[in-house]
């Protein structure tokens, strides 16, 4: 199963324990997967999910609610944002008019009435998300209904496909009344996408809608990619310092051969560049400071060692900032034994 199945199916384990977050729930999951017809000339509500588990939960939600009874069928989905994926099961919960469905309906906030008559809302019904626990219930309703989120493995993504604008709109201000949390809505197609791209924000939610073994596995998985993520960057930059080190040291080398080359008179041998007891360097060498003819051999002798080591190999040892100081002045010289030449 993808990690979203897992995170239904243990959020369809969780069984409310007061009346107002029951209803709070059911009307999350109504108002995005349900679809009112008219049968007889009254009002039956039907819902759709995709996971068996989800479709039992609200079975015995809303029947322990309402005190009715609520049909299952199985058939094609008309979910916002489903595209009916061949093999998968959808799951049809159905109320009849006389099971108390226009009690649902005016009780869920989805029909209500203005200047005498009736009329169907599209945003959240304020009075079922009066209290935070309610709204936390309202909010793994709506998970269950219409949310799905990536694998965190691959990237950080949790969102909720709905077909109302108001009703996005809506639960984008549900999600921001929640402390340090925020979501961004869209439009995709003939669909509005209620959505957050940042790890804590879906950490978060996890934790709100109740689905708390889900979020410690993405914690721990967030937790694993950013020590991977760190220990990338510690290798490529010690890498990237690896190499400036070398180079740096090669083009330390290559002042001392001009030096040794002003005085000898000619370009070393292969062999020489290799040997730093040979006559070449001996010769080439022999009019430099003491100081600054102990870190020339050092160098010599140590083709791919830092500044800061060749300082500390020095007797007595010196820091980086004087090492620097003597290697600039073998450039200096370098420089002008070049042009002598």
């Amino acid at each position: 199963m993808s990690f979203s199945s897992d995170v239904k199916s243990e959020l369809a384990r969780v069984e409310p324990s007061k009346k107002c977050c029951m209803l709070a729930e059911i009307a999350g999951f109504l108002r995005a997967s349900g679809s009112i017809r008219i049968t007889g000339g009254s009002f039956a509500i039907m819902a759709t999910t995709e996971s068996a588990a989800v479709a039992r939960h609200f079975k015995v939600l809303i029947e322990t609610y309402f005190r009715n009874k609520v049909d299952l069928a199985i058939g094609g989905s008309h979910r916002p944002g489903s595209q009916g994926k061949k093999g998968k099961n959808t799951y049809y919960i159905n109320i009849r008019p006389d099971e108390k469905s226009m009690q649902i309906l005016r009780e869920t906030g989805m029909l209500l009435i203005r200047e005498g008559d009736d009329y169907f809302s599209d945003g959240i019904y304020p009075p079922v998300v009066r209290s935070k626990c309610c709204k936390r219930s309202y909010l793994r309703g709506m998970f269950l209904s219409c949310g799905t989120m990536s694998d965190p493995r691959k990237s950080y993504h949790l969102e909720f496909v709905l077909d109302k604008e108001q009703s996005a709109l809506d639960l984008k201000k549900l999600i921001g009344s929640f402390d340090d949390l925020a979501a961004s809505v869209a439009k995709r197609g003939d669909n509005y996408v209620v959505y957050m791209k940042k790890a804590a924000y879906i950490s978060d939610t996890l934790g709100i809608i109740g689905a708390a073994s889900s979020m410690l596995d993405f914690e721990s998985i967030r937790v694993n990619k950013g020590m991977h993520g760190e220990i990338m960057r510690i290798i490529n930059c010690d890498n990237a310092n690896v190499d400036r080190t070398l180079m740096a040291a090669e083009e330390q080398k290559g002042w001392l051969v001009a030096i040794a080359a002003a005085e000898n008179g000619r370009m070393p041998e292969p062999e020489e560049l290799t040997d730093p007891l040979c006559d070449y360097w001996t010769s080439g060498l022999r009019l430099l400071p003491p100081q600054l003819k102990e870190a020339a051999y050092l160098r010599l002798y140590k083709p791919e060692a830092s500044l800061t080591e060749i300082g500390e190999s020095l007797t007595p040892p010196v820091g980086k900032a004087a090492i620097s100081k003597r290697f600039a002045k073998l450039r200096a010289l370098a420089e002008n034994a070049g042009k002598d030449s």
